[in-house]
């Protein structure tokens, strides 16, 4: 496969998953026995929301106090295309994100920012309407406290592996990730689940009940298509 390609393939996996909300995707991921939610991430700026592909940071106490320990310039590497899942594992005593990784994220037009851990300026982060979800917002400093471990690599958030270049979606229902590997599949099934909320909300208002409307439309299994829910009608 080319860059071309690939990077065609990207950019519409990409705009599909812009177009569906958290909800409809996490009901898809159950509906194939996918673990994707990521409990007790927390919206900062009211009414973001970011899609990218997973530029996965982790982190780890620093050891050994030996002169200044600053927290990391990984973001120099990362795409534009990328949302950032940084991994603290859940230490909320020190944050990693502050006001000028939000400014050089920005200025590189990554996607946003997912933290397993304290964020602080949080007020700027806000003003520039920067996506950016956390577990909780704490002002005291990473530095000499936590250090780089690596970049890249696999890392578990709530329960959940996340892989580097898996799709990663934030609204304000929550974070959830997609295995890239089955990203098409759950896009499909997403959109079915919202079509067939729309048919039932549809029915509703023509004066269905709600048990009716929900067994038209079979909401035990909202994520099959149309043909399929006729073909086990």
């Amino acid at each position: 496969m080319s860059a071309t390609t690939l990077t065609r393939e990207n950019d519409a996996l990409l705009a599909a998953l812009e177009t569906l909300d958290t909800a409809s995707l996490s009901d898809a991921l159950d509906s194939l026995g996918l673990a994707g939610g990521l409990a007790g991430l927390n919206q900062q700026v009211p009414g973001t929301r970011c899609v990218g592909f997973a530029y996965t940071v982790l982190y780890e106490p620093v050891q050994e106090r030996s002169g200044f320990r600053n927290a990391a310039n990984y973001i120099d590497a990362v795409p534009s295309n990328a949302v950032i899942v940084s991994s603290n594992p859940g230490r909320t005593d020190c944050t990693t994100w502050g006001d000028i990784l939000t400014h050089v994220a920005v200025s590189r037009g990554i996607r946003g920012t997912l933290i397993d851990g304290a964020a602080r300026d949080i007020d700027t982060v806000q003003r520039l309407n920067y996506p950016l979800f956390s577990r909780v917002r704490f002002m005291q400093s990473a530095k000499n406290r936590v250090q780089l471990k690596a970049t890249q690599v696999p890392v578990e958030v709530s329960g959940v592996t996340v892989q580097p270049g898996d799709l990663v979606v934030c609204d304000s229902s929550g974070c959830l990730v997609i295995p890239a590997a089955r990203a098409d599949e759950v896009i499909r099934r997403a959109r079915a689940v919202e079509q067939t909320e729309r048919d039932i909300i549809q029915s509703v208002n023509e004066g269905y009940s709600l048990e009716q409307a929900r067994a038209l439309h079979r909401y035990d299994q909202p994520w099959l298509s149309a043909r399929e829910k006729q073909a086990n009608a």
